[in-house]
């Protein structure tokens, strides 16, 4: 289930891994946060032709390590006294900070691969890659959700939650276990908390869609109740929407798709379009990783544009 694009998509911590910072703020911008990730230290002025070329370049590496290391920027006009403190001879100057010292370091522009690979020695001298340790326990935990142990899910995506608060995909895998859990009214707290930024973050609308579906199942009966009345009432959409809402919620979900994509077939308009709707809050419930999901997007192209 988990990709790269997954977690890159996951990134409202991702606000201040690169951010302006002055003698004031250096304690708590540097030194403090480098007791949790290394931080990049880039000293530079407005003059400095060199400082222009290498802080792009400095951004961008940083960016694509996702949290893995973070970037403080010093102008040295403005912050005469702690250049001096730190003894800057040139610029640019770029430190690496770990556990509230600098540990390594470089001067003048340096090409992106260069700097990638000063950045991969820092990481590598401040404990390894986090981002792959990361990738692999969320595997791990989305594979207890795919083999239904819902409970060793939850425990195994709210120890992830302690280590990554803001990663939407965390969040969203939490919340799933607690929609299969039946504890929607939980879900609904979750959400409740989160920020706008996380809010549009594509995991979650796709915990949001599966919750409102759970809470649906509830009220939405057996399919025995509507299948008589169906067959003996072929063109009553109401009827076979229902029966589309009680095969899912019975868990059967292409059966209930299908009942769906009959009504957008025989009549697309039906109440302002509420099948076709419906179909697309599903594949947003479902998720790009579910099988079903590319079938449903051809087969419901097919209908629409014949």
């Amino acid at each position: 289930m988990v990709n790269d694009d997954s977690i890159i998509s996951s990134e409202p911590v991702m606000d201040n891994i690169i951010i302006d910072s002055d003698i004031a703020s250096f304690n708590k911008d540097v030194i403090e946060a480098s007791k949790k990730t290394p931080v990049l230290v880039d000293f530079w002025a407005d003059w400095c032709a060199p400082c222009k070329q290498l802080t792009p370049i400095l951004e961008s590496a940083v960016k694509s390590y996702k949290g893995e290391i973070k970037l403080v920027k010093i102008d040295t006009e403005k912050n005469q006294e702690l250049s001096q403190q730190l003894q800057i001879q040139s610029l640019p100057t770029v430190y690496a900070f770990y556990e509230g010292k600098p540990i390594d370091g470089f001067s003048g522009a340096m090409p992106e691969n260069e700097i990638k690979e000063f950045i991969n020695k820092v990481i590598s001298a401040t404990g390894g890659n986090k981002q792959e340790e990361l990738k692999k326990l969320i595997e791990d935990a989305e594979k207890l959700y795919t083999d239904k142990n819902f409970e060793g899910a939850l425990d195994a995506f709210s120890n992830l939650l302690s280590e990554e608060a803001n990663n939407a995909l965390i969040i969203s895998g939490y919340g799933k276990c607690l929609v299969k859990l039946d504890r929607t009214d939980e879900v609904a707290e979750l959400l409740e908390s989160l920020e706008e930024i996380i809010l549009n973050d594509k995991n979650i609308t796709s915990l949001i869609a599966l919750n409102k579906l759970a809470i649906n199942n509830k009220s939405a009966g057996s399919p025995e109740e509507f299948l008589s009345d169906v067959n003996a009432n072929p063109n009553n959409h109401e009827l076979r929407f229902k029966l589309a809402e009680a095969f899912l919620a019975d868990e059967k979900k292409e059966e209930a798709i299908e009942q769906l994509l009959y009504i957008v077939k025989k009549d697309r308009k039906w109440e302002e379009d509420k099948a076709r709707k419906k179909i697309i809050e599903l594949i947003e419930a479902f998720g790009e990783d579910d099988p079903l999901t590319p079938s449903i997007r051809l087969k419901l192209s097919s209908i629409l544009f014949a």
